[in-house]
């Protein structure tokens, strides 16, 4: 496919507020951090791309996330091969810069998309050679933080009045045998029915004993999948796990890059996999990994990094409609959760989680220039030819 040489690399980082305290078992946050490219083209057109830095995931803080922008990425995007290399590791073991490369990539994939006049989701059909499915099938999940049983009956009932039917609860903590009891009694008869079904995820907090004692309790109140039990580098007792906890193992945390996801899929140690487009390096690095999955017959669910704005929640739209058959979503959020998006569109689900196609040329969503100036900084500015 022919492509419109890049020209300027611009970039923000920004701070979004969150509507409420979201809390897990690694972190809790009010706003969420991280960083904003735009890229233009010589034609004159601009493209966005956006990540989400968390040190705890991939290693990356914003600071470094738009050093190695400057250093490695920027330089990368005016080459002849802009998207030939994929993110590049940190310095430290388990470190990648994904969700760096994440908002260059996307931002290129946007201007080029934007250029030709398509919608991102049919410009990578055409560049991979894969079918482009006209809606979203899949339904976004509700996801309860790590709050008091009170606040997540609440929160659960508000949720299935607005017709959700998968649910995720957040836990880790010491309060989580009431909090799943509370969460399992609040979905009530349809979970017990199967019409809706619930997770819970421990962001890695457990050891391998703790988390089939755990198991073994919450098997019983209906829950069905246990996303991330053990810590990351605690990968060799997965197998084990998977083996003897009755429940199906979810990873996220340590599903980062694609050699690392090979070797945990040679070694059976998951059901499912949480892929999410910042946190694996963009919707080229998201696509292989989901493809990779459904060769080794694992489940893939595509979640998010708290607090994205609407440019990765119009990333996720195409995602969905280049892989139709995602067994969970956690994604698209918007205005439920942000104060105030850097988009004007809304990219916020609808009722029973359903999500509507984006339609215009690339992502489908423009900056707010309020709402950048207001929420994002300009940190530089980096000519490409």
């Amino acid at each position: 496919m022919s492509s419109a040489t890049p020209k300027v690399l611009t970039l923000y980082r920004y701070r979004l507020p969150l509507r409420l305290r979201f809390k897990h078992a690694a972190a809790a946050r009010e706003v969420n951090e991280g960083i904003l490219v735009q890229l233009t083209l010589a034609d004159g057109t601009v493209g966005l791309g956006e990540g989400v830095p968390r040190p705890y995931v991939t290693g990356e803080t914003v600071e470094t996330a738009i050093e190695v922008i400057r250093d490695t990425y920027a330089a990368r995007l005016a080459s002849d091969d802009p998207l030939g290399g994929g993110p590049v590791p940190g310095d430290e073991p388990g470190t990648w810069h994904n969700a760096a490369w994440c908002a260059c990539e996307l931002a290129y994939l946007d201007a080029q998309a934007r250029s030709a006049g398509v919608p991102l989701a049919a410009y990578l059909g055409r560049m991979l050679n894969r079918p482009v499915s006209a809606k979203i099938r899949a339904r976004v999940a509700g996801v309860a933080g790590a709050d008091s049983a009170a606040e997540i009956r609440r929160r659960v009932r508000m949720m299935r009045w607005f017709g959700l039917r998968d649910f995720k609860l957040k836990v880790g903590l010491p309060a989580d045998r009431e909090n799943v009891a509370a969460c399992a009694a609040a979905l009530g008869a349809p979970l017990a029915a199967g019409k809706v079904t619930l997770r819970v995820d421990a962001n890695g907090v457990w050891s391998l004993d703790e988390a089939l004692d755990a198991c073994a309790w919450m098997k019983p109140l209906g829950v069905a999948a246990v996303e991330q039990p053990l810590a990351k580098g605690a990968e060799a007792d997965l197998p084990e796990l998977r083996r003897r906890a009755g429940l199906a193992i979810m990873l996220d945390e340590s599903l980062v890059d694609y050699e690392s996801a090979a070797r945990l899929a040679d070694a059976g140690a998951a059901d499912l996999w949480n892929v999410r487009v910042s946190k694996n390096g963009g919707l080229l690095g998201v696509l292989r990994l989901a493809d990779l999955a459904r060769e080794r017959g694992i489940a893939v669910m595509l979640g998010a990094m708290v607090g994205e704005s609407g440019i990765l929640s119009a990333a996720a739209r195409a995602f969905l409609q280049l892989v139709p058959d995602v067994r969970f979503v956690e994604n698209s959020y918007g205005s439920f959760l942000l104060e105030k998006d850097l988009v004007r569109e809304s990219t916020r689900f609808g009722y029973g989680g359903r999500l509507r196609r984006l339609r215009g040329p690339g992502l489908g969503v423009t900056l707010s220039d309020k709402s950048v100036e207001r929420l994002a900084e300009r940190v530089a500015e980096v000519p490409l030819t």
